[in-house]
């Protein structure tokens, strides 16, 4: 069986969400083509300091209280071209991410992650974008990195291995208004070697509407570098 904590399902990240009264979240939750996962990045790892700023600084009451990760099941994972895809125009309108690979949930609070009045940064944003389409990445290179020296027995062996962001573009469509929750859907696009272009999209739930509010478009491209770098 891998070890990869992307391959292990975690029921409990379910409970913060579950008191949710939005439908549109309320049937992510229970999409019997998604799985909860653990997410890597909010477990704490004193020793190294790697992901302090997800696991630490944005997982307090104020900030980022709640976060689950939802993965694609492994079965309905995509064959991936080996073309890299066109890279949209800024002023084109956003085309939607289809069957994406990892959604991740947020529960974001205030006053911690505001920039205006009630409305989330930025900056807040385009780290949710960057932490769920790192995922995203992971399930097409699931080569396991090794477990951080110094850490305790209880952080898993890193599932992200040596990816590294190289470029995100990222277009703000409409506020993310604070408190509420964002979904943020990654769908990786192509790979060639190792390289790989990733879209996502962040939404916003209305309240008693069946559907979300796109409030973030975003492409990126990343690579996995080799070990011995």
């Amino acid at each position: 069986m891998s070890s990869s904590i992307l391959d292990h399902p975690h029921p409990a990240s379910l409970t913060p969400f579950l008191h949710c009264s939005s439908p549109s979240l309320q049937s992510l939750l229970h999409h019997s083509d998604y799985l909860p996962i653990r997410t890597y990045s909010r477990i704490p790892k004193p020793f190294s300091g790697e992901d302090g700023y997800f696991a630490n600084t944005l997982a307090t009451p104020l900030t980022i209280p709640h976060v689950l990760t939802l993965r694609r099941r492994p079965h309905l994972l995509s064959a991936l071209p080996a073309a890299p895809p066109v890279w949209p125009a800024p002023t084109g309108s956003p085309t939607p991410v289809h069957t994406p690979d990892l959604i991740l949930l947020l529960d974001l609070a205030t006053p911690g992650v505001s920039g205006h009045p009630s409305t989330a940064h930025g900056g807040v944003i385009a780290t949710a974008m960057d932490e769920a389409m790192s995922y995203a990445v992971a399930l097409y290179a699931p080569e396991t990195g090794p477990r951080l020296e110094g850490e305790e027995e209880d952080v898993p062996p890193t599932p992200r291995g040596m990816l590294y962001t190289a470029q995100l573009d990222i277009r703000y469509k409409s506020p993310v208004v604070a408190p509420g929750y964002l979904i943020v859907q990654a769908k990786v696009l192509a790979r060639v070697g190792r390289k790989f272009w990733v879209r996502a999209q962040a939404f916003q739930p209305e309240d008693g509407k069946a559907h979300m509010r796109l409030t973030t478009d975003a492409m990126a491209f990343w690579v996995q570098t080799a070990p011995s770098l």
